[in-house]
This record gives C-alpha cells, sequence and structure tokens, in this order.
C-alpha cells in the first residue's frame, strides 16, 4: 500500500550513456554558435557573397562587410533562404538551450529538440503567410523567387513559401493557416522553453499589473510632492515678499526719522508702529547663553508628578469551579490523540492558591515615597546636578522614582554619583537606568521593604497568556509598571535561566514547568529532565508526560542529549518524506482518508478469542530465519530502514530541561556544548526546545556557543558583575535584590525588562503533578530508556570488552592525542579532550585492555607499547 501510494516520477528521455560533462560542453558550444550566427545575420549584406551564388563577380577593393567575414555571410544567407526572417529566432534559441544547459543542469533531450524545429518551421510558415510587413526586408537581402512571371519575395524562406503558402494556405485558407500555424508556433515554444502556458500568462498579468500599480502610485506620490513643493515654494515667496516689504518700510522710516522733521510725520507708512512691534518681538536675544533661573524655570515646565501603585494584584475573576485556562479540543479524527490520552483533562485554576486582598495602604506609606524622592533630588543637587521629580512608581519587588534632567545636564554625570544616592537614602544596592527605554527621565531604582509575591494564577488568568498566537506560554512574571511579562517559548525557542542560589530560579522553572502543564495534554507535548542536583525534580517523576524518568546520574545526560538530536534528525527526515517545513506544517497537514473496514470484514468477538494457528507455516518461517532468506539484509543502511518507518499522524512537542549545567559541563565538557549547540541550532523546527538553569554563570559553563544558539535569557541576581557580562553581556544583575527579582531578555529584543518573577508554592506543584498522573499510567519510551542506559547506542553494539560507540569515538579521540604527544596520561585526556577525571581514567583502562599502554607506574606516564607510527 505504502509503495503504491508514492508519486511515480515522470520518465524523461535521457541520454543517460553520455558523460557528466557533456552538458556543460554542449552548453558552451551551442552559446558560441548562437552568437556567432546571430552576429553574422545581423551584418548580412549581398554584396559579401561570391559569384557562384550571384553570378556576378565580387569586387575584391570592397571590404567584407559581415563580422563573421564571407563564412559568416554563406551561413547567414543559407538561414535566410532556408526559413526567411525567422532565422533570428534561430541564434536566440541555440543562446537559450546553451546557458539550460551549461547553467540550469537541463538534460539532453529529444522534446527540446523537436520544439526547435518546430518553433523554426511554424515560425517562418507564419510568415510566409502574413507575407507583407517584411517583404522589403527580403526585397533588400535579393531574398526572391519567380512565380508566373511575377516575383514573390521570400519573407518565410523557402520552407516557408512552400509548406505555408503552397500547402497551408491553399488547403485553409489565410484565416485558416495563421490560426493553424499560430497555435502550431506555441505548442513549439512551449516544447523548447518548458514554459506552462496558463502559469506563464498569469505570471505575465501579475507583473504588468504590479507594474501598472507601482507606476500609478508613484505618479500620484510625484504629484502630491511636486504639490507640496509647490505649496512650500509659495509660502517662501510670500515670507521673503513680507520681509523684503517690511525692510523698505524700515528703511524708510530710518530716512525720515535722520532728517529729524516733524513735519513728514505724514508721509510715514500707515503700518509703520506694527512693522515695528513685529521686528522687535522677531529680534534675536542678546545673548544664546540661558542664565540659572532660566534653566531653573525650564526644569519646572515638566508634568506633575504623581504616585502609581503597580504592586496591587489584580481583583480575582468570577470563575466557575474548575475553571481553566485552554479547554482541551476534541478531535474529530481519533488517530490525532495517541492511545491513552482521549480523555486527558487540563489543571484548572482552583489547584493554585491566589489571595486578592489589597493590603494596607496608609498616607504614610505616600508620604515616605515623597520623602524618598526629595531626599534624591536634594543630593542630586548638592553634587551640582539640577533635577525636576517625576512620578513615582511603585513595584512588586522595586521602586522606581524618576527624575528630568535639566537643559544640557548630562545623564552620566547623575549615573557617576549612585554610591552617593544609596548612602543618602540608606538603600541596600540602588540601579540607576540613564535613560528609562522609552522615556525623557532618569530612573533610579531602590528595593522596597516590603516584597509583594506575584502569584502564578494571576499571571495565567491574563488574556496574554491565553493569547493563540503565543504556542508555548509561560508565565515570567510582572514588571515594575504592573504589566505581565508572557514568554513564548517557540518563538525563543531556547531560554538560558541564571541565577546565585536562593535568587529565584528554581521557582522560576517551576512556573515554567507548571505553565505548560496548564496547557498541553502528554500527547502534544513531552519532557525531557535533567537533574543532576537529583531533589529539585523528583516532584515531577509522576508526570505522564515524561518521555523517561528524570535523569540525575551526569554519566547518563550525554546519552540522552545523543537520542535528543537523533530524534530531531529523525523528525527532519519525516518532514522531508511528507514535503513539509516544519513542525506546525507537519501536524496540520492534510491527512489521507483512512479506508474504512466493510462490514463483512470485521470481526466478532468470538472469532477474536479463537486462534487459528498454522505449525507448517510457523516451521517454514523458522528455517527461513535460520537461512538468512527473512530479515533484512546486511546491506542494508540502517537510517533507510528507519527511513521507511510509518510516518505519525502527528507528533508532540520535547522540551528538554536541564537544571544545573555547570556539573554537566565538569562531567564531559566537550560532548554537552556540542549536542546543547546542534539541538539549539536545529530544533526549532522539529518542535525541540531547550531550557537551560545553572546558578554558575562562568565563562567555561555558559560557553560563547551556548550563548551565541540561546538569544533568550533569565538572570536573576548574581554574585558580581563578570557573571552579569556572562549571562547578559550587560551588568546588571550584580544589582538585583533576589527573591525572584530577574531581568528578562525576550527573543528579537536587546532590551532588557527588569520584573518579579511569577511564585508558585511546593504545595501547588504537588497538587498539579498529582491531577496530571491521577488521570492516566505513565508510558515511557522503552527505547529511549535504553539508549540512555546504553550510552545513546542500543547494547546490541556493545563490543565484547563492554565499550559501546560513544567509548569508541572517544578512544579513537584519545589515540589522536597519544600519537600527537608520544606519552598518555590521564591528566593528558582530561587537558586535551577537556574529559571528567572519570571518564578520561575509564579510557585510560580500555587503552591498557587493549595493550595501547602499560600498567600504571606512580606517577609517571604510561608506557606506550605500540609503535608510535
Amino acid at each position: 500500500m505504502a509503495a503504491s501510494n508514492r508519486p511515480k516520477k515522470k520518465k524523461e528521455e535521457v541520454g543517460s550513456e553520455l558523460p557528466s560533462w557533456f552538458n556543460e560542453v554542449a552548453g558552451i558550444v551551442l552559446c558560441g554558435l548562437g552568437i556567432l550566427l546571430f552576429m553574422a545575420m545581423v551584418t548580412f549584406s549581398p554584396v559579401d557573397l561570391p559569384e557562384f551564388i550571384t553570378g556576378v563577380p565580387r569586387d575584391a577593393a570592397v571590404p567584407v562587410q559581415n563580422w563573421i567575414g564571407v563564412v559568416g555571410a554563406l551561413l547567414a544567407y543559407s538561414v535566410f533562404c532556408m526559413i526567411g526572417a525567422a532565422g533570428y529566432l534561430m541564434p536566440v534559441a541555440m543562446i537559450w538551450l546553451g546557458v539550460a544547459y551549461a547553467v540550469m543542469d537541463s538534460t539532453w533531450t529529444k522534446r527540446k529538440w523537436i520544439g526547435l524545429i518546430a518553433f523554426l518551421i511554424t515560425g517562418a510558415c507564419l510568415l510566409a503567410v502574413l507575407d507583407g510587413p517584411l517583404r522589403g526586408w527580403a526585397a533588400r537581402l535579393s531574398l526572391d523567387a519567380t512565380e508566373a512571371g511575377e516575383t514573390v519575395y521570400l519573407t518565410g524562406g523557402w520552407i516557408g513559401f512552400w509548406l505555408g503558402t503552397k500547402l497551408l494556405e491553399m488547403l485553409l485558407a489565410k484565416p485558416g493557416a495563421i490560426i493553424v500555424l499560430s497555435l502550431a508556433y506555441t505548442v513549439g515554444m512551449i516544447l523548447l522553453t518548458g514554459m506552462h502556458p496558463v502559469k506563464f500568462t498569469r505570471a505575465v498579468v501579475t507583473i504588468l499589473s504590479e507594474k501598472w500599480k507601482s507606476f500609478r502610485e508613484n505618479r500620484s506620490e510625484a504629484k502630491q510632492k511636486l504639490r507640496v513643493e509647490r505649496d512650500k515654494q509659495a509660502e517662501k515667496d510670500k515670507l521673503r515678499a513680507e520681509r523684503q516689504a517690511e525692510r523698505d518700510a524700515d528703511r524708510r522710516a530710518a530716512e525720515v526719522m535722520k532728517k529729524g522733521s516733524a513735519r513728514k510725520e505724514d508721509e510715514l507708512p500707515l503700518d509703520l508702529p506694527s512693522k515695528l512691534a513685529k521686528a522687535k518681538a522677531i529680534e534675536p536675544p542678546k545673548s544664546a547663553k540661558l542664565t540659572k533661573n532660566e534653566v531653573k524655570e525650564s526644569t519646572r515646565n515638566v508634568p506633575p508628578p504623581k504616585i502609581v501603585d503597580a504592586s496591587q494584584r489584580r481583583a480575582a475573576m468570577n470563575l466557575e469551579p474548575g475553571a481553566k485556562p485552554f479547554q482541551k479540543k476534541k478531535s474529530d479524527n481519533p488517530s490525532l490523540v495517541v492511545g491513552g490520552y482521549e480523555n486527558y483533562e487540563t489543571p484548572g485554576f482552583d489547584l493554585l492558591d491566589y489571595d486578592d486582598a489589597p493590603p494596607d495602604e496608609s498616607q504614610a506609606d505616600k508620604d515616605e515615597l515623597i520623602e524618598t524622592q526629595s531626599i534624591i533630588v536634594e543630593t542630586l543637587k548638592a553634587f551640582g546636578v539640577d533635577v525636576t521629580a517625576g512620578d513615582i512608581t511603585r513595584g512588586p519587588t522595586i521602586t522606581r522614582y524618576e527624575v528630568y534632567p535639566s537643559l544640557g545636564l548630562r545623564v552620566s554625570r547623575i549615573t557617576q554619583l549612585e554610591a552617593d544616592l544609596a548612602r543618602a537614602t540608606k538603600a541596600e544596592r540602588i540601579n540607576i537606568l540613564a535613560p528609562i527605554p522609552g522615556k525623557d527621565t532618569v530612573g533610579i531604582e531602590i528595593a522596597n521593604d516590603n516584597k509583594v509575591a506575584v502569584p502564578l494564577r494571576e499571571l495565567l488568568q491574563d488574556e496574554g497568556f491565553t493569547n493563540a498566537k503565543k504556542k508555548i506560554p509561560l508565565a515570567l512574571g510582572k514588571d515594575v509598571y504592573g504589566n505581565i511579562v508572557i514568554g513564548d517559548l517557540a518563538a525563543m525557542p531556547h531560554l538560558l535561566v541564571a541565577g546565585a542560589t536562593g535568587s529565584g530560579k528554581s521557582v522560576c522553572i517551576n512556573s515554567i514547568i507548571v505553565s505548560i502543564l496548564f496547557k498541553f495534554s502528554p500527547d502534544e507535548l513531552r519532557f525531557i529532565m535533567v537533574d543532576p542536583k537529583v531533589v529539585e525534580m523528583q516532584v515531577y517523576g509522576a508526570l505522564p508526560h515524561l518521555v523517561v524518568p528524570v535523569v540525575t546520574d551526569p554519566n547518563k545526560v550525554v546519552s540522552a542529549l545523543r537520542w535528543v538530536v537523533n530524534e530531531m534528525e529523525k523528525r527532519y527526515r519525516i518532514f522531508a518524506k511528507c514535503n513539509v517545513r516544519n513542525f506546525d506544517s507537519f501536524n496540520e497537514r492534510t491527512r489521507p482518508e483512512k479506508e474504512e473496514i466493510p462490514e463483512e470484514a470485521e470481526v466478532t468477538e468470538a472469532e477474536e478469542d479463537v486462534e487459528v494457528v498454522d505449525e507448517e507455516h510457523i516451521e517454514s518461517i523458522a528455517r527461513a530465519f535460520e537461512d538468512g532468506d527473512l530479515g533484512p539484509s546486511a546491506s542494508q543502511d540502517e537510517d533507510e530502514l528507519e527511513f521507511e518507518e510509518e510516518v505519525p499522524d502527528r507528533i508532540p512537542y520535547i522540551v528538554v530541561i536541564i537544571d544545573e549545567l555547570a556539573d554537566l559541563m565538569q562531567t564531559a565538557p566537550a560532548d554537552v556544548e556540542g549536542n546543547i549547540a546542534r539541538i539549539a541550532q536545529k530544533a526549532r523546527a522539529a518542535g525541540i526546545h531547550l531550557i537551560i538553569a545553572t546558578q554558575t554563570p562562568r565563562a567555561d559553563v555558559v560557553t560563547g556557543i551556548i550563548k551565541a544558539n540561546i538569544p533568550s535569557r533569565i538572570a536573576f541576581q548574581v554574585s558580581s558583575a563578570l557573571d552579569s557580562r556572562v549571562i547578559l553581556d550587560t551588568k546588571g544583575a550584580d544589582k538585583l535584590v533576589g527573591k525572584g527579582d530577574m531581568l528578562y531578555l525576550p527573543p528579537g529584543s536587546a532590551k532588557l525588562e527588569r520584573s518579579q518573577g511569577a511564585f508558585v508554592s511546593d504545595e501547588e506543584v504537588e497538587a498539579i503533578v498529582d491531577f496530571c498522573s491521577n488521570q492516566c499510567d505513565q508510558k515511557f519510551e522503552e527505547s529511549v530508556q535504553q539508549s540512555i542506559e546504553s550510552g545513546g547506542s542500543d547494547s546490541d553494539s556493545d563490543s565484547d570488552d563492554g565499550v559501546n560507540e560513544a567509548d569508541e569515538e572517544c578512544y579513537l579521540k584519545c589515540m589522536e592525542v597519544i600519537k600527537a604527544e608520544g606519552k598518555a596520561s590521564t591528566s593528558l585526556l582530561q587537558r586535551r579532550l577537556r574529559l571528567g577525571y572519570t571518564r578520561a581514567a575509564r579510557m585510560m583502562d580500555i587503552l591498557e585492555d587493549r595493550r595501547i599502554i602499560g600498567p600504571a607506574d606512580g606517577a609517571r606516564a604510561r608506557d606506550i607499547l605500540i609503535s608510535i607510527e
């Protein structure tokens, strides 16, 4: 069935016996001949023809006019005699075929040559039947024939004359011959160029309509621009005339006043007082420098400050019991749901705690905020920095005080006073935004004495979380202005989270996992969780979304990542087989309808209970297996066998969560870094996403390769500015106050967003996991588990000494190091291959077992027992 449904490739007549270089050589030759023929035909003159053709001796004193010489004249004359003016199509067609063969990798087929011959002959016949537009051209080139005592000029050559005029026009008359020849000419052109006529016509019409539309738009824009320029010029001329009139009036007034004659007062123009007043009003100031008082007046011209309390929680929505942010859609096609998860329901809001009671807000709190802002303004003025108070925004964790710098003040002078402002406000640490992105103010952020937690339920109830545009929404937190921060893992497409111990990193990971559980069922999304610290993700051990149990052994993480890479490659092969580009296109593709089983073929329950065993058939199958007649052939590649597997109806997302990257980079840094980089580079279109967390963002942990492929980052409080630069490429994370205070770098943006991370308690996480696990049993992928346990390869691939494929690959690298260095030691392998001690010691044991090196002799390097050559 699968073989019958495959589209059959169209067979084309190809000269398979020709060598591979034949098309390029033939294309170059055709292009050269076409150019020569075109030059010969363009410069053809009957004067260049020899005496045996024209019957008139050629004057040797007259130079040959044809660019290709006498040979070119003879060649052009032959073409014109055969097909007339249609001969100009021959070099064009030859150049077209030459370019197609040499550049476009076209094949040498009979169809194109048949099309070329039909194209030229029908063109010659069509010109001969039309007989008129090119008659003067034929007479000038002496292309004529005599019929019944009259001279007939061969506009279509001899072929057009006999085939077009004498045959088709005599049989079909001129209109019929023109119609038939036009159709044949079009067919020949299609065979030659391979263009579909309908598509070609539509493309031409589309291009012409777009050009016409663009022309009209440009024309209207030009007219509008010209009209605006004329209006501007008219306004300039009007102003110039007014200024000239004022200058003339001022000059006349000055002359009158100079004479000092009061009796000539009546000679002054009537509008002189108004002119003088207007000139005085537009007179430039005496000094361009502003005084100190003028600067103060300019700084006061700002909006009145206001206090915004964004730390208040939103009122709880009136929800029915069991309400949830996403309702599971019932699929009309039951084959689109993995078996066992048809009745799965996502968690509801009632599993999360939410207290929307507003905290007590007294007038003393507002007075304290105003007092702090006045201290900031006075401290800056004490150092000669003149500012004006702006808005005050109190967020869940920090309060942002805005100030307006005076005119001519550099914001760098404010940032230099960071330590003095911290001393004056008695703040543990402050952060200065100079300026605030999108505003003309400078922000001074100070931590609140009483921090307000942001419950996860408040974020899940927001419209931004349930927005259909976000494929994998992540509830991250709330910014200082009270706006909900929602990320989309599918758009990131990978996330890097870093923060010191106690900064809120683990809570952020929990909120991300819970956000995903509120939308996806196990048949839509699967998790692979890596927890080297053992205790962080054990609460998720009962989730039905897990592909394999939580991986806690660092030595098995490389195998798990290698399986993810293999799964990614497998999905891309499936995409190529189904002619789709990415994960979404595959799941939304049009699937062929499955054939329904007729009622006569249905098996009754009684028939199902009866097993019909044909012992002779079983024995024949067993003998065939023993003889090797059945089963895959040894020459068949494993990738081909895997490629022939049945294509699933849909595939789920895979989210890989690594809770601590530093431990893995100490165990096998080269393998971990390489697999993470490969997944991050290619896995987005395959529906595989990474979430990596670490509490030690050092340069040897978060390497440049990992950072380059994971643009979205979340940074919590870190211990130094160097760690902040490693995770964010800028400072700022070292000035966070902890307890969920974070900096978020969204995808496709270079602007950091400071916000308070969402809070979800351990009790809420356990309740959600229990709700998910009680609906269905876990279904681990046994093949994946076996692959991880065996080091990323099947157990059958292990050699007799227990060395698997991964160890063999590392063994070959160790041999290269030994040959290059001429010695062998555990520390040498650790340095050259960036291996952990356990891995390097195992490689030394393998080398010793295979008698490559000698036994250990204290601290000395091992003896090499084989020739290095």
